[in-house]
């Protein structure tokens, strides 16, 4: 399998105070294809006065690799885990392309780029009007602004809120231990999700 290294996942958002989470070592792989995935809730508070919502996943990509990070509320039960079933939506990298799917986990919406290895960069943007009113997202590859083929986002679909996910969890597959721990810093300037 070839060999991918996880970066950051980043999120940036304005906030009017800092909150941090911290999350223990990932667990090691226990599957062959070297699944690592790790979960954490999300600060209370984080959301508040916000304006604009970034996700960034930098790695080195291959086409036989998957990363991804899933967003959710832990509903029943409230164990503290996103399982399927609470997850409003995974966004990622699977065997060079990008892929989303949304709630219910039933639909895949794929785009591949003309370049399926080296360093990727994924940036989805979702911005709120003066209104509060949520916009359809902004996905780019790199600097290429592009949109998965047959994705809805008008009526704005409640699963991409970011105010209403209470968890996160990212996993990365055929990778090389992507590190230790998740740390997410929510200050005024931004928020970063990092995996090291």
């Amino acid at each position: 399998m070839r060999r991918c290294r996880v970066f950051a996942v980043l999120l940036l958002s304005h906030y009017a105070h800092a909150v941090t989470l911290d999350v223990a070592r990932l667990p090691g792989p226990v599957f062959a294809d070297g699944e690592v995935s790790a979960g954490a809730a999300l600060p209370a508070g984080r959301t508040n006065d916000l304006r604009t919502f970034r996700l960034e996943m930098t790695f080195d990509a291959t086409p036989s690799n998957n990363v991804q990070a899933a967003f959710g509320r832990d509903a029943a039960p409230a164990d503290g885990c996103l399982d399927a079933g609470e997850t409003d939506f995974i966004i990622g990298w699977d065997c060079g392309e990008w892929f989303l799917r949304p709630r219910g986990l039933r639909e895949r919406h794929a785009f591949a780029p003309a370049v399926q290895d080296g360093t990727r960069t994924l940036t989805v943007s979702i911005r709120m009007s003066s209104q509060g009113a949520l916009q359809s997202p902004v996905m780019k590859d790199g600097g290429t602004v592009f949109t998965f083929p047959g994705l809805q986002t008008s009526p704005f679909p409640d699963w991409l809120n970011p105010g209403l996910w209470t968890h996160l969890r990212v996993t990365a597959r055929g990778a090389d231990a992507p590190g230790e721990n998740i740390k997410a810093v929510f200050a005024p300037g931004g928020a970063r999700i990092s995996i090291r």
